[in-house]
């Protein structure tokens, strides 16, 4: 090898123009070409383009590259794309669906690189870890709720961490089955067609799911499996139970849209038009389902595929186009139906960074502080975390944490938590390169954008599992899993896989299509595989019999759910109303007593409860009303609270009013919902001293509320009595108990004791300004010639009054009544001047007459 000597004024090599070849892109086809002191030509760069060291150069050949058919990219895109068509993997038969799916790929197509030690060992540690949950639960020593649901329910659990251990070992076999696929697609190997062909398929079955997903919202289409039965039909949106994963699918399929059209149009291939149409698909069902999160994700993501994908060089031109596609979007957003745009200005620091989102966070952490480690078991969040919240939104029952990493965290503890997070840094770490240099290679740029296309929608998705749940389920996960093996740079797995990879592999693929056949059967009505979706099964089995009469299968049936998940607070209410049907009311006290004993915080099923005693022992109702009022003190009060509701039931069972009346105590605002519904003296005299007792100022409500009070009174009490307690309080008087104790004054033909109250508390009198003259007859002339016109006959009248003619100003005053507008203090001027009459009985009918126009 000879070694030449490069000096600093060694001239210019001789440039010449390469000749434009068909088959090329236009990005190259102007580019220089440079001729080395070897005559070998190569492209020219620029001083940015200089090559990378040895370990990132692209321009040298990739020995780790895989060669595959591009077909195969395809299978692989297909597998996601109909796991998440069909149900995402949520209900039994999806479950059994995604493991046969996952489980035939795995076997048909078995992986071709090795991975790395850390990888594997990550992956090894995040499957066994959650298997800690299996030790004995005195090891851990945060759960005291299981003494005392002995004690007091002599509910009996498992002696392990996990209080459920099938729910445990179902969310295992869910946990499992993501870390193979996962593993699979890291060491599968993906050929530059097969990448370039599953982003496609991507961004079509994207586009797809969307268009399903809107024509299904505006109700032209009907998808059965998609109505969720724990989901409102009003906020559903899409194959997700959670509305905001269709979202954060549609921002990723935005983003392999736009890479799809640009590589078509790169290749001379029409399919761009199609891409480039089907970008708005997306968009629009972001707007459609006002999702912040998934607006947010759009932006960024593009933002991220513009600036390093779509242009080689020019900082400016990158920033200007970012910048215009973000404004574009706002402008969207905006001009679109308002609900999106609403959502953004008033609600996005209350959705993201406050109220009961932050009290999710710091409840699970005080959980997990109990056991850091070992956490308390896969699957157990939701019915552990309301016995160690301190309080919590009464409206709610929590599922789950709204966070992938903290949802893992305190159901697997650190030691699952941690490989994970590692296996996530790897995976990010072997992108790329996201700043590279240029390479001599067409095909190594091409292919490093299809990567890097990936590995944004797989930032995307991750991102999104910071404020959200969408990798806990294996219908999104499984498109997340299957990104990251796209964007793998081919040399961080530079080994083939061995017979040992592949038998694996092989093993892996066979347990998944063991568990597809036992969910399968348990879809199908056999619980053979015990767990969460084998105690839905039987619950809704149960539900269902309990409706054609057959209460004691029924029974049997909710008692052998609670033996496979035995802390689920809901089963124990619906054996209670089952139990109510058989008329077992020993054992339905228990069940609905233990119901809210593992669930205290959230409180409409309370209510429930109190309405399925009605119609076999009414008196019970109480408990679960009294129940309800303590959790949800304000869903009680108001003109459509649940206590009217309470009351409506009380007077179809009279033996219930008083314990209702009982209920109020202490809140005046019910109290005085229950005086309204009394019919007797007897009753309403019993309630006024209660309440006049405990607030003689009835300082707790309002001025109508009082009003209404004075009316029950003067109708059903002592009149008198109200009478002269409004007469002693002053602001009882002023609020408007002046109109009932002035009637009470003409009543008793004390009209003028009635006047002067009026006097006191009507509004003053805003009088016309007078006319500048004071001749009678000319303002007589002139209100005769105009008597439509009221403000001559103001001026008449003030003239008369002047001249204290009050017969005649009177009579000016009921004909200005009948003209056109006239002024709304007639019936105060007349009844003013009767007083200066001393005809106190006709002024009372005009006093009168002015208050009940007064609101």
């Amino acid at each position: 090898m000879e070694l030449k000597p490069i000096f600093e004024d060694q001239p210019e090599p001789q440039r010449r123009r390469r000749r434009r070849r068909r088959s090329g892109s236009s990005e190259d086809a102007d580019r220089p070409v440079m001729q080395d002191e070897e005559g070998r030509l190569h492209e020219a760069r620029s001083d940015s383009e200089t090559p990378e060291d040895d370990d990132e150069d692209d321009s040298k050949p990739d020995a780790a590259e895989v060669q595959g058919p591009a077909w195969q990219g395809i299978v692989f895109a297909l597998v996601p794309l109909v796991i998440i068509l069909f149900g995402a993997g949520r209900d039994a038969w999806s479950l059994s669906l995604t493991a046969a799916l996952l489980g035939l790929v795995m076997i048909l197509f078995p992986p071709q690189r090795r991975l790395p030690r850390l990888v594997l060992t990550c992956l090894g540690v995040a499957l066994l870890a959650p298997l800690l949950a299996y030790l004995p639960y005195r090891m851990h020593g945060g759960m005291p709720f299981r003494e005392s649901l002995a004690a007091d329910w002599g509910l009996q659990l498992e002696n392990f961490i996990t209080p459920q251990p099938w729910v445990t070992f179902e969310a295992w076999a869910k946990l499992s089955l993501q870390l193979v696929w996962l593993a699979w697609c890291l060491a599968r190997g993906f050929s530059s067609d097969q990448r370039r062909t599953a982003l496609s398929t991507l961004a079509i079955g994207g586009v797809l799911l969307c268009w399903l997903s809107i024509v299904a919202k505006i109700g032209w289409l009907a998808v059965p499996w998609w109505v969720f039965e724990d989901v409102e039909k009003l906020v559903h949106f899409g194959p997700f139970a959670n509305r905001n994963q269709l979202s954060s699918l549609a921002a990723i399929t935005c983003v392999l849209c736009a890479a799809s059209a640009y590589e078509s149009q790169r290749r001379r291939s029409r399919m761009w038009l199609l891409f480039a149409a089907g970008f708005f698909l997306p968009v629009t069902a972001i707007l459609m389902n006002s999702s912040r999160a998934g607006l947010l994700l759009l932006f960024l993501g593009m933002t991220l595929w513009l600036g390093t994908a779509s242009m080689r060089r020019g900082f400016f031109r990158k920033m200007a186009l970012t910048a215009s596609f973000i404004l574009l979007g706002i402008a969207l957003m905006f001009v679109a139906s308002g609900g999106l745009s609403n959502r953004l200005l008033t609600e996005s620091f209350e959705g993201f960074g406050s109220s009961m989102r932050m009290q999710f966070v710091r409840e699970s952490l005080s959980i997990m502080s109990h056991a850091p480690w070992i956490g308390m078991g896969l699957g157990n969040f939701e019915t552990l975390f309301p016995l160690y919240a301190n309080s919590f939104d009464p409206r709610f029952h929590s599922l789950h944490p709204e966070n992938d990493m903290l949802w893992l965290l305190v159901e697997g503890g650190l030691s699952t938590l941690v490989p994970c997070l590692l296996l996530v840094v790897w995976i990010l770490r072997s992108t790329g390169p996201w700043i590279s240099k240029k390479s001599r290679s067409r095909g190594h740029r091409h292919d490093r954008r299809a990567r890097n296309t990936a590995a944004i929608a797989l930032s995307l998705g991750l991102l999104h599992g910071l404020v959200d749940v969408p990798n806990h389920g294996l219908g999104y996960f499984s498109l997340s899993a299957l990104l990251a093996g796209i964007a793998l740079r081919p040399r961080r797995l530079p080994n083939a896989a061995g017979w040992p990879e592949k038998t694996v592999a092989v093993a892996a693929g066979a347990a998944a299509l063991a568990l597809a056949a036992t969910w399968g059967m348990v879809a199908n009505g056999k619980p053979v595989l015990p767990g969460s979706s084998s105690a839905r099964m039987l619950r809704n089995q149960a539900l269902d019999l309990a409706k054609t009469g057959s209460v004691a299968d029924a029974h049997t049936l909710l008692s052998e759910a609670m033996r496979l998940r035995p802390m689920d607070y809901m089963l124990y209410h619906w054996r209670g109303q089952i139990s109510l049907q058989r008329l077992d009311t020993s054992a339905a006290l228990r069940d609905f007593s233990l119901s809210r004993a593992l669930e205290p915080h959230a409180a409409y099923f309370c209510y429930a409860e109190g309405v399925d005693w009605l119609d076999v022992q009414p008196e019970y109702a109480v408990l679960g009303w009294r129940e309800f009022l303590r959790r949800a003190a304000s869903a009680g009060s108001g003109a459509h609270g649940y206590y009217r509701q309470m009351l409506s039931y009380s007077q179809m069972h009279p033996e219930i009013r008083q314990p209702v009346w009982e209920l109020a105590k202490g809140n005046l605002e019910l109290q005085m919902h229950y005086i309204q519904t009394v019919q007797t003296r007897e009753d309403f005299e019993r309630c006024l001293r209660d309440i006049l007792s405990r607030q003689p100022d009835l300082a707790g409500i309002d001025a109508v509320q009082r009003m209404n009070l004075f009316t029950l009174w003067q109708r059903l009490g002592d009149p008198e009595a109200l009478f002269a307690s409004i007469a002693a309080n002053k602001i009882w008087e002023r609020d408007g108990g002046w109109k009932l104790l002035a009637e009470h004054h003409a009543k008793k033909s004390e009209f003028e004791a009635a006047c002067r109250l009026a006097e006191v508390y009507l509004p003053s009198l805003h009088r016309a300004t007078p006319g500048g003259t004071t001749d009678v007859q000319a303002l007589e002339r002139a209100f005769l010639f105009n008597p439509m016109d009221p403000q001559h006959g103001i001026n008449l009248f003030q003239a008369y009054k002047n001249r204290s003619e009050y017969d005649q100003a009177i009579r000016t005053l009921e004909k200005v009544r009948n003209s056109s507008s006239p002024p709304n203090y007639i019936d105060l001027e007349i009844a003013a001047l009767y007083v200066a009459k001393k005809d106190f009985r006709r002024a009372w009918e005009h006093y009168s007459k002015a208050a009940a126009a007064t609101k």
